[in-house]
């Protein structure tokens, strides 16, 4: 529910502070002081057009009273061709008119960098104050011409009518080449009745209660990434035409073929499974995780100016980061809105690596993303007292997994990766070596040993079984296909770094056939999805020679899958 906030500018007005009547007594002409604000539109010949129109829409009572106002009067060229259309209280009149006292001081005294000051009019749209030009500017587009102080508030005479605007959000629902997006934000709109905060107004013909009622709004996609409904808000959003999302929509929805409902089991370190494909739910978790793939990057927040941006890069309201900002906005068509900047654009830019084909990066010291078999024990430690390896490893804490006693046993643990797409990654995982512990050993490296992995995959198969491949015992390239080629016969064991922070490829171009994606920030999926890929890991020391030569101790710091986009 939107919740009016009196703004400290307005609190300031309505003190009318002593250094500020200064300034208004240098700005404003004082010969009109004793009029209300309707007698100085009606005695002034510059506004004679926009008086007769305040008498004929019902206003002169308002500017009569004793209520406090600023009123920006068109002058009577800017008042050419003016012909009411039935809405001219909200969409003329109080789009002129906001309560309390504005001047040229308020604008330079607030903001001293010479920023618009946002003051809110009568009809709840926010229109900018503005001196960046030396003179008060009104509305971006409208100069004060003449200004004079009544009993009851300020007067500003202006050049030009300054056009309504509606939101963000209420020029997408305009549906003025953006029907796409208008149905898809509009689902999301929930109203709940507040009874104790509407008036009763009678009863009905059944009897029943009528209520001047009051609603409050809330719309999942909005809390997510941006207020484009409040007009106190101020958000930049490239806006994608009907013909954009088509395209868009036809460019995503592969990276998130679905697979349905389904049930797993564990058996020791193995997880199986069976799942649903091609079936109705699987369709509608693939077009719910598309459309909100498409609009997740639109939003950014403050009024960005996209032909000069600030810094290398820009920031959504998702929190991705994009390194082109110009590149975004290029070609796009921008709208008038009232809370900030609309940009209507025929084609969406964002690439898949900066938007939704990104790093996975599983943390494997966070207990809750890994399973472990034949370890004696497994903890998380810290290289933060260790400045040799301080910044080289991922959020500075690493896993240590100890073997059990048992020398043929292999220490294992089962990594759990989510969100992962239907597209191809190249995945890898790094490895720390002892001296990240013992600080002693870098005097003595020949006391240094690493160790041997080997690897095993385990995701939903073209057919819905989720089930573990076959070992990984050297690195390899899967080519765009699920049949692995060994990357280098020369080295055909992952053999870990025993000095140094090691980050191992184990597999590169690997394509899972369906998405798992788990995470929705407006809440796109309503079946709850179980993770379903999982990597692998261990440590593959059993021989008498191996343990001559090898450590038993796997120390992780992360799993990363890094995207890969076909040429």
């Amino acid at each position: 529910m939107n919740k009016v906030k009196l703004s400290i500018v307005s609190l300031m007005l309505l003190s009318l502070a002593s250094c500020q009547e200064a300034e208004w007594n240098d700005y404003y002409q004082e010969q009109g002081a004793n009029k209300t604000l309707m007698e100085l539109i009606d005695s002034n010949p510059q506004t004679s057009q926009f008086a007769a129109a305040l008498r004929q829409g019902g206003l002169d009572k308002l500017l009569s009273s004793s209520q406090t106002f600023t009123v920006f009067a068109p002058d009577n060229d800017a008042m050419s061709g003016y012909v009411p259309d039935g809405d001219d209280e909200s969409k003329f009149f109080y789009n002129h008119i906001c309560r309390y006292i504005y001047s040229y001081g308020d604008v330079e005294q607030l903001d001293p960098v010479n920023q618009p000051l946002r003051i809110k009019m009568l009809n709840g749209k926010y229109q900018n104050l503005d001196i960046a030009t030396g003179r008060l500017t009104f509305g971006n587009m409208a100069n004060v011409v003449e200004t004079e102080s009544a009993t009851n508030g300020a007067l500003n005479i202006i050049n030009a009518r300054v056009p309504f605007y509606n939101n963000i959000y209420e020029e997408i629902k305009k549906k003025d080449r953006t029907d796409s997006i208008s149905n898809y934000l509009q689902a999301m709109d929930e109203y709940t009745f507040l009874p104790q905060k509407s008036t009763v107004i009678g009863t009905n013909d059944m009897g029943e209660t009528v209520y001047d009622s009051v609603f409050q709004f809330r719309n999942k996609w909005m809390e997510s990434y941006g207020d484009i409904h409040l007009e106190d808000s101020v958000y930049s959003m490239i806006v994608p035409s009907n013909e954009a999302w088509t395209k868009q929509y036809d460019k995503v929805k592969p990276y998130f073929r679905a697979f349905g409902e389904g049930s797993t089991s564990i058996s020791g370190i193995q997880v199986k499974g069976t799942f649903n494909i091609g079936d109705a739910t699987c369709d509608s978790l693939c077009d719910a995780h598309t459309r909100e793939t498409i609009t997740h990057d639109l939003v950014f927040r403050h009024t960005q100016d996209v032909d000069n941006p600030v810094g290398d890069s820009l920031v959504s309201s998702s929190g991705n980061v994009f390194h082109e900002p110009k590149q975004l906005f290029e070609g796009s068509v921008e709208r008038g809105v009232s809370n900030g900047r609309f940009f209507l654009a025929d084609e969406l830019k964002f690439s898949p690596e900066e938007s939704w084909h990104k790093e996975i990066r599983v943390e494997a010291e966070n207990s809750q993303n890994y399973a472990q078999q034949y370890c004696s024990s497994t903890y998380a430690s810290s290289v933060l007292n260790y400045p040799q390896f301080a910044g080289q490893i991922s959020e500075n804490s690493f896993l240590i997994a100890n073997p059990s006693a048992l020398s043929f046993q292999k220490n294992t643990l089962r990594f759990q990766i989510p969100n992962t797409l239907a597209s191809k990654y190249n995945i890898y995982i790094v490895t720390v070596p002892a001296s990240a512990v013992d600080t002693t050993l870098i005097k003595r490296p020949e006391s240094l040993r690493g160790t041997k992995l080997q690897f095993y995959l385990t995701y939903v198969h073209e057919n819905g079984t989720l089930s573990r491949d076959a070992v990984i015992a050297t690195p390899v390239d899967f080519n765009g296909t699920q049949t692995p080629t060994p990357i280098d016969t020369k080295k055909p064991a992952f053999i870990t770094d025993a000095v140094n922070v090691d980050r191992l490829l184990v597999a590169r171009n690997f394509k899972f056939p369906y998405a798992n994606f788990i995470s929705s920030a407006s809440g796109a999926d309503n079946l709850e999805t179980v993770v379903a890929a999982f990597l692998q890991v261990e440590c593959n020391v059993t021989s008498a020679a191996d343990l001559k030569e090898y450590e038993k101790v796997m120390r992780i710091d992360c799993i990363i899958l890094e995207p890969v986009e076909d040429e």
